[in-house]
């Protein structure tokens, strides 16, 4: 799965800087919505003006804030604020966040009127390696199944996805409301939504018990999440639940089973151990990180670093107390054993 993060963006989108000042563009224009975010990007490091499709093709006037002058273009008028309509600006840049076929950035070209007299240039940063001629400036080639974090719950990827409940559609229940009881209950009715999917969901896969069927489901109702499967736990109570201790093991086994490409966790311990167990991605939403065995093992490898700096800290401390002629002798065997 090629995951992509706000930051990695922003990372993508500064490696190809040179490429993106060479257009000499005076207004950067996003399609709504996923096209704004790198449009406010690139704007941003190029310092440039930016508005949305729509307030371009009125020929508006794009805003700016007071804290920061814009660069100083040669070409276009000035509106009465000191700020030129769209229109004015000589060299346009057009951006979407991905390509697949083109048809949604062509539907975009088509609806700029024939009179418009700015030269446009097309912009995706993510692009299938195949359709890239069908696009001006194509940042970066990316394969697909890809996912990105600005638009993962409102993707047809969850069609083929496994999403746990607590802690990612709805707020985790506090300790006080947590109790098995008529608290839970009320709790489960009255969830403070997180992030709704506009998708229909493969399979909701939750370690809530089997008898709270009837709260989840109308909870789910109520918000408006479709799904196909909702796999509960079926133990009696919650301390038969933490008594068997299988809150990863219970989802990894059905996602391993299922034949789905992506579990969307909430908790970092479990996004780890469910992706140890299956060798499948784990979107991990708290620490908004693709979980795969290749980020596991750097991970490791990370932690065994570290692990190292602290023991020589602390070799280090521990020399300095000794006196000169022992600190010299300690000092060599460290230097040879490190």
């Amino acid at each position: 799965m090629n995951y992509r993060s706000y930051g990695d963006l922003g990372r993508d989108i500064a490696s190809q800087m040179s490429r993106l000042q060479a257009g000499d563009f005076d207004l950067i224009v996003g399609i709504p919505r996923s096209g704004m975010v790198p449009a406010y990007m690139i704007s941003a490091m190029l310092n440039r003006a930016c508005t949305d499709l729509d307030t371009f093709l009125a020929d508006g006037v794009p805003g700016k804030g007071i804290t920061r002058k814009l660069r100083e273009s040669t070409a276009g008028e000035v509106s009465e604020e000191g700020t030129r309509s769209a229109w004015a600006c000589r060299r346009v840049l057009l951006v979407d966040d991905s390509l697949n076929s083109g048809a949604s950035l062509k539907a975009s070209l088509a609806r700029i009127p024939a009179d418009c007299p700015c030269e446009i240039m097309t912009c995706v940063i993510y692009a299938n390696p195949g359709v890239t001629n069908e696009v001006d400036l194509a940042l970066v080639e990316l394969e697909h199944p890809r996912a990105f974090q600005w638009n993962l719950f409102h993707h047809p990827a969850l069609e083929d996805a496994c999403v746990d409940i607590d802690g990612v559609l709805c707020l985790d229940p506090s300790p006080e409301d947590n109790d098995d009881g008529p608290r839970y209950r009320r709790f489960l009715l009255e969830a403070t939504p997180l992030h709704l999917p506009t998708y229909r969901v493969h399979s909701l896969v939750t370690n809530r018990l089997e008898k709270y069927r009837p709260e989840t489901e109308a909870w789910l109702a109520r918000h408006g999440v479709t799904y196909e499967r909702l796999i509960m736990l079926d133990l009696p109570s919650k301390e038969a639940r933490l008594k068997l201790g299988c809150h990863a093991s219970h989802k990894a086994g059905y996602y391993r089973e299922s034949g789905c490409r992506l579990f969307i966790e909430s908790e970092v311990g479990q996004a780890s151990s469910i992706a140890q167990m299956t060798g499948k991605p784990v979107y991990c939403v708290d620490a908004q990180q693709m979980v795969n065995p290749e980020w596991l093992a750097m991970l490791k490898l990370q932690r065994g670093k570290w692990m190292t700096r602290q023991c020589k800290r602390g070799i280090r401390r521990v020399m300095k107390l000794l006196p000169a002629s022992w600190e010299r002798q300690a000092r060599g065997v460290f230097q040879r054993v490190a």
